[in-house]
């Protein structure tokens, strides 16, 4: 093999994968957000206030309706299944209410918490995952029926355990 042949074959190679990455970002075969479950948001929303320097990184906030029906009561049980479900990794994990409990004594896990901002409409009946900045990442919408539940739990532990693993704001 000269050195021409040699040369042109390493170029070959070397622009190839470049080629065909190029390809498919232009042809749109590529799907960016595929990795997370939930929806992340177009816009910053600072919901809650800032939490630095404590143990709690990650945040379940809900937007509890008043009074809250029973598809808001759905969701406080299941995301207090889902918190008790974290095991040892609770002390990463608060959930919140923004608003008031029907029964503050059935879901002790809560804190309570204002809005910092004022129009909460965008967020009303969803879950949402906020970061310790108080700054909403993603969103889960609370579904009608019961069994719905249980898929959207499933992705919020999914997102929610891949935001704790990957956390470097300890470090």
């Amino acid at each position: 093999m000269n050195k021409n042949k040699f040369m042109l074959l390493f170029v070959v190679c070397c622009v190839m994968p470049l080629a065909a990455a190029k390809l498919v970002l232009e042809m749109g075969w590529f799907n960016p957000g595929s990795s997370s479950k939930g929806v992340w948001l177009e816009q910053e929303i600072f919901l809650l206030d800032d939490i630095s320097g404590q143990k709690k990184h990650w945040r379940i906030v809900m937007l509890a309706d008043t009074p809250c029906q029973q598809r808001c009561q759905n969701a406080l049980h299941t995301v207090k299944q889902l918190y008790i479900g974290l095991g040892r990794k609770q002390e990463q994990v608060q959930p919140v209410v923004v608003g008031t409990l029907n029964e503050p004594d059935a879901y002790p896990m809560f804190v309570q918490q204002r809005a910092e901002i004022n129009d909460v409409t965008l967020l009303q009946q969803q879950i949402l995952l906020v970061d310790q900045k108080g700054l909403v990442l993603l969103s889960y919408p609370m579904p009608e029926q019961d069994a719905e539940m249980a898929d959207i739990a499933r992705s919020i532990r999914y997102d929610l355990l891949k935001l704790l693993n990957y956390d470097r704001t300890s470090v």
